[in-house]
């Protein structure tokens, strides 16, 4: 039985007494910092690219990355949206010659390179994580698998896919 239902889900996200836990409140604070970042500046996540292309005939390892695949695209969506705003304020302040125009020209290139990086970082990170998939579907069933049925936050498995994504996991009951 797949546990599809708004209750399941919001018992999930949001485990008994979790506006007194600690770790809930910084993991999603963690989370949510983490994909802002990823999509303001992916390039700081260069590293983590360069690692996932590294690892990327391991599902195993590709699972356990610190950016998940939502900053990756969030960081492709603002990154594009960034270089084609800049890309036309370039050609705006070339047809109406600025007062300034070197230091004008100046911030509009270094905006453009710098969004420019950006997609190419993002890009590049789920371009290995779109052809792992491809390549490993069973073992990508599994870890999905486990990342949605697994008990979170410490709670203890409740349901038979609880029991089973726990054991897939490795952990003990």
């Amino acid at each position: 039985m797949e546990r599809m239902n708004l209750r399941g889900k919001a018992r999930d996200e949001f485990p008994l007494g979790w506006w007194h836990s600690g770790r809930w409140w910084l993991e999603g604070a963690r989370e949510l910092a983490v994909n802002c970042l990823a999509a303001l500046a992916a390039v700081c996540f260069l590293r983590e690219a360069l690692r996932l292309v590294r690892d990327r005939d391991s599902p195993a390892d590709l699972a356990r990355r610190r950016v998940p695949t939502e900053g990756w695209v969030a960081g492709l969506l603002l990154g594009c949206m960034a270089l084609g705003s800049s890309t036309a304020l370039a050609a705006v302040a070339a047809q109406t010659g600025s007062s300034e125009p070197g230091l004008v020209q100046a911030a509009v290139l270094i905006a453009i390179f710098w969004w420019l990086a950006n997609v190419v970082v993002s890009v590049t990170a789920l371009a290995v994580l779109a052809r792992s998939r491809v390549r490993h579907r069973d073992t990508w069933a599994e870890i999905d698998f486990v990342e949605s049925h697994a008990p979170k936050y410490g709670r203890p498995p409740e349901t038979v896919e609880e029991y089973r994504a726990l054991r897939l996991k490795g952990g003990r009951l």
